[in-house]
């Protein structure tokens, strides 16, 4: 049908083209604008073919291709003798010391015993290198912080932590501490299983550089200097809470640098900043050498779509301080996992970052902003973002605000302008917008389409280990539809000026999103301000070209021509979005769990690029001549993809390699779970596998093996326990429901060590109100408490924190996560408050009041691997190597975070 109407449109058109003299009524008339659109010789048509549309897509190539070599460029690494300097030489020889005592969870003797005393042995150097020079001091202390705190992250729950280790310097000017501070902070424990070289040792070493650097210089520093090396930020930021909540030197902090890693390598990213005290974010704009920052991220992140925390937070929120939250994003795929590793940080890396971060320090401690008083609850007041990391651009909110009105009315003004002098007509303008929803609505019919075909051919995350694929797999037919829904409309309606309408329609569109993302507070209108100020520039430049003789009448090349030329900034900007949400997203859906299926991401995404550059070609279409060509050519490409997506090695999810690894994550513990009755009997004991996978394909695809051939727990609506009695490594059921997971049944149990044994010391009544207090022994120095209260009880209060229902929100089951770290005491005792909501209290003598499941992990050490664990690691290692025996095999593309784990039920 859509063929039929478009010969019938093409005879129609080319009728037209004759009585109009060649096309001539195109611009006819307009003498403001650029002219006639004809020939030079203003005899014959003078259309555009399919190879000027492969000028256009081979422009956007080339940007494209200038901006990713831009955002991958990395200075040159500096020599290790010059201390003026920071020098990645010196701080990467650190960081092989530290990952090479391998994974360091907090607790573990490799972080404890070995990689705490590496710290305060380079420390004692650094200290000795300030007192020769004299100018400035350096203190060196441990912290064995304990505390509580409520954390709402991914799902609310409370973290309770008892002496776990940071190691800090401060460094000032010799006559003694400074009344003001500046923090920095990264840490040097990693989660089980990964050397953690990226996040976060190589910050580590980044900041011990700095500190070297400015121990030895010859003057006297302003302020001071904290260094912050937290030892128990993988259990959910409590090194950074332990300091700021306790430690004396806390008191002089007013800003802070926080330094993370949830890639390897590339360019660190400025991705957050504040609350408030804009002179901080002024300081790194200023100073930092090899800028890569954007408001845009700062809002994306802080919008909370992206399930990921940094100790930004704890000083934020616990600490009102103002900080800059600076982080490695690059291949993400390798974050939290064994290929973390030193030498896949590029070179280059560490010595961009180290080169920023003391640029910013040095700035930071030489003014006198440090010593003002804060001022917290100040609004952003700066727009901010660099250009492929070449130079900064940065204006105030303001300014922004005239900006974005300024540019929208304009715009508007310029429409209304060409509509009275009839370039076009109101209703010409109403028809054009009705096309452009029909573009959209058809691209996004398409692109839901190719999702529903992707995931009903189990083909979901194909792009995955190739994320150049959502080009040709979402972008490429949605452009091809988008583009062919203005071709018909060209073929079969004859429009006066159809071209400059199309395009004006577009710059009013833009003005619109403007001035609503104006309205709305969004610093990062600038996208589309960008978007409109170069577009506006293509007819001025025609106009201009005109007046000059550099041309006699528009011809659809100069259109073609300027518009590309014009649009080359709009080009970079789009491309360098388009290059960092590659970067970044695609790794991060592979740990996103069930909460969204990824190609109801991957299409909006899709659908974003598409619609960009159809906007902005559209009008191309009504002054070129049919598209037949390019279109069959498109369909024909796209059928070669799925064909080979559908047969080849092209559409598997998971690849593996030494250069790079793209692989399932699993969380795999080997179990041993208890569950008692309320009169004390045992009622099952059982011995499994629980595992747990961190994408959306979850445990229901993985290979066929003894191993991993289970089932969800099917007694989950027997509880109440919204855990399901499982035992969950910390309160994630929401990203990774037990529905999704696989309770696998295997012959011998794991060795428990420490095993937990609960009991009740007191029960007191007082009113509706039911206070019980519990023994706790056993268990290890990571460990969690399902706490859910029964038969009309809800819980009111614990001794862990002063609760608060509002943050964590009114549930069934309450989630305490409990760790240790340089000594595990050898019993826990606390108390829980509960109030009983029905109109009669039960005898708590014979009914439960209360199910409390206590598990323990054993996330490193001798008691970290049965040897159930170790033969499915010995499996994994060896068959994601040759994934090509057999069909199917991808499936084994894996890689494991594991432990032992014990899990026990008891009511009461």
């Amino acid at each position: 049908i859509l063929q039929l109407m478009v010969d019938s449109g093409l005879r129609k058109r080319h009728q037209q083209a004759g009585e109009d003299g060649g096309g001539v009524r195109y611009e006819n008339g307009d003498v403001s604008g650029y002219g006639r659109l004809h020939n030079d010789d203003g005899k014959k048509p003078s259309y555009l073919g399919f190879r000027h549309w492969l000028f256009a897509i081979a422009v956007i190539g080339v940007v494209y291709g200038g901006v990713v070599y831009c955002h991958q460029r990395l200075p040159d690494v500096r020599p290790s003798s010059d201390y003026t300097q920071f020098s990645e030489v010196r701080a990467r020889g650190f960081l092989k010391k530290i990952t090479a005592l391998g994974p360091r969870p907090s607790g573990s003797a490799a972080l404890e015993k070995h990689a705490m005393p590496m710290l305060q042995q380079r420390l004692e150097s650094v200290k000795q290198a300030a007192e020769k020079t004299g100018k400035n001091r350096v203190e060196i202390d441990t912290q064995h912080p304990t505390g509580c705190f409520d954390l709402k992250f991914l799902s609310a729950f409370t973290l309770c932590y008892q002496n776990v280790t940071n190691k800090i310097a401060r460094i000032g000017p010799a006559k003694g501490p400074a009344a003001h501070s500046l923090l920095l902070n990264c840490h040097i424990d990693t989660m089980p299983d990964t050397p953690g070289a990226t996040d976060d040792a190589v910050s580590c070493t980044i900041m011990m550089d700095i500190l070297d650097v400015l121990a030895r210089e010859e003057k006297e520093l302003k302020y001071d200097v904290v260094f912050l090396f937290n030892g128990a930020e993988e259990n959910f930021l409590q090194g950074a809470h332990g300091f700021i909540d306790s430690h004396p030197w806390r008191h002089t902090i007013r800003a802070f640098i926080n330094l993370e890693g949830t890639g390897s390598g590339g360019r660190e990213i400025l991705f957050q900043s504040g609350p408030g005290n804009s002179w901080l974010l002024q300081a790194y704009l200023d100073a930092a050498p090899h800028p890569y920052c954007s408001i845009l991220a700062q809002e994306i992140f802080q919008s909370g779509i992206i399930p990921s925390d940094t100790d930004f937070r704890i000083f934020r929120d616990f600490g009102r301080v103002s900080g800059l939250d600076i982080a490695y994003t690059r291949n993400g795929w390798v974050y939290h996992t064994e290929f973390d590793t030193e030498e896949r940080i590029d070179v280059g890396s560490i010595q961009r970052a180290g080169e920023n971060v003391l640029a910013v320090v040095r700035k930071v401690i030489s003014e006198d902003d440090l010593s003002k008083p804060g001022k917290a609850a100040e609004q952003n007041k700066w727009v901010f973002y660099d250009v492929v990391g070449l130079f900064t651009v940065t204006y105030t909110v303001e300014l922004g605000v005239l900006l974005n009105v300024g540019t929208s009315i304009a715009t508007l003004f310029h429409t209304v302008m060409r509509i009275k002098r009839g370039t076009y007509g109101a209703g010409d303008l109403l028809i054009v917008f009705f096309r452009h929803i029909l573009s959209v609505v058809a691209m996004a019919i398409v692109g839901g389409a190719i999702a529903v075909y992707i995931n009903f051919m189990d083909l979901t995350m194909c792009w995955y280990p190739l994320p150049e694929l959502i080009g040709g797999l979402y972008v490429l037919p949605m452009v091809t539809v988008g583009l062919y829904v203005h071709e018909l409309f060209h073929a079969k309606q004859y429009m006066r000026n159809a071209e400059m309408a199309h395009f004006d329609s577009v710059l009013v569109l833009l003005a619109a999103a403007l001035l609503w993302m104006t309205h709305a507070g969004l610093a990062s209108a600038f996208f589309l301000l960008n978007y409109l100020l170069f577009a506006m520039l293509r007819d001025p430049i025609l106009f201009v070209m005109g007046k000059t003789g550099l041309i006699r009448t528009v011809t659809p090349h100069a259109v073609l021509a300027v518009q590309m030329f014009s649009l080359v900034p709009a080009m970079i900007f789009a491309a360098y979005a388009i290059s960092q949400c590659v970067d970044f997203f695609v790794p991060v859906i592979g740990r996103l769990g069930m909460a969204v299926n990824p190609e109801a991401i991957m299409a909006p995404l899709g659908l974003v690029i598409a619609f960009t550059f159809v906007l902005f070609t559209n009008n191309i279409v009504y002054i070129s001549r049919p598209l037949k060509y390019g279109f069959r050519f498109a369909v024909l490409l796209y059928a070669a993809l799925l064909i080979a997506l559908s047969t080849t090695n092209l559409g598997v999810p998971y690849k593996y390699s030494e250069e790079a690894p793209r692989l399932r994550r699993l969380i795999t513990l080997h179990s041993y779970r208890t569950i008692y009755a309320f009169d004390g009997r045992l009622e099952s004991s059982e011995t499994a596998l629980f595992i747990q996978s961190f994408d959306h394909r979850s445990t229901r695809d993985l290979p066929a093996h003894s191993f991993l051939s289970g089932s969800p727990p099917s007694d989950c609506h027997k509880t109440k326990d919204e855990y399901c009695r499982m035992p969950y490594y910390t309160a994630i059921h929401e990203l990774f429901p037990p529905s999704e997971s696989a309770w696998v049944p295997v012959p011998s149990a794991p060795p428990i060590p420490f095993p937990i044994m609960t009991k009740v010391l007191s029960k007191e009544r007082d009113g509706k109100l039911l206070n019980m207090t519990f023994e706790l022994t056993g268990g290890y120095d990571k460990m969690s408490l399902h706490v859910t209260a029964l038969n009309g009880f809800e819980l009111k209060s614990w001794s862990f924190t002063p609760l608060d229902i509002q943050l964590v929100n009114k549930r069934d089951t309450y989630f305490v996560f409990l760790t240790y770290g340089s000594e595990t005491p050898p019993t826990r005792t606390f108390w829980l408050l509960l109030e009983q909501k029905g109109p009669v209290f039960p005898d708590i003598n014979k009914e439960a009041s209360l199910e409390l499941a206590v598990a323990s992990h054993h996330a490193h050490g001798q008691y970290q691997n049965s040897e159930t664990l170790k033969q499915l690691r010995q499996l994994v290692a060896s068959r994601r190597q040759t994934t090509h025996f057999a069909v199917g095999w991808w499936k084994w593309g894996m890689t494991l975070l594991a432990g032992v784990s014990e899990i026990v039920v008891r009511q009461f």
